[in-house]
């Protein structure tokens, strides 16, 4: 399964500079198994319980998931985030690895809105051991990580 919206940009010859050197792997390595795929967008569901979320400008397509069972929610959002302190103070901040920079900026901020009003846990790259936590709004527009403790239980 990919993202329908990455598989066609990735797929064509839209991406240039450094990003036409992505594309050419991503030809390569994906595009071969096209007919095996199933390609999502934002809604689908993977399988009962995992929804694909819409997280657009990291890439043109970029995906994060709805995790739900037993009652618990989990939401994965991929590189909607590039750091733990930086990426959620400043959400409005352009990172140079997003492809779509504006698009990027909005996501982020919709993404840490809802995480934070909804109290989900959220699980992304780039956060802090254990990669699990949750988002706080802050009182001058913000957000912050709130790391999940990892206590193990002997």
């Amino acid at each position: 399964m990919t993202g329908a919206v990455d598989y066609d940009y990735w797929s064509g010859d839209r991406p240039s500079g450094d990003l036409a050197k992505h594309a050419a792997l991503y030809r390569d390595y994906v595009v071969p198994f096209a007919e095996k795929t199933t390609f999502l967008n934002p809604g689908d569901e993977v399988v009962p319980g995992i929804r694909a979320i819409g997280a657009f400008g990291h890439t043109p397509g970029h995906l994060g998931f709805d995790i739900e069972s037993g009652g618990k929610r989990l939401v994965f959002w991929g590189d909607c985030a590039h750091h733990q302190v930086a990426s959620l103070a400043r959400p409005d901040w352009h990172c140079v690895f997003d492809v779509d920079k504006e698009q990027a900026a909005k996501t982020r901020a919709r993404m840490f809105d809802m995480a934070a009003a909804d109290r989900v846990a959220v699980s992304g790259f780039h956060m802090p051991f254990p990669s699990l936590g949750y988002v706080e709004r802050r009182k001058d527009g913000g957000y912050r990580w709130l790391a999940h403790s990892y206590q193990l239980k002997v």
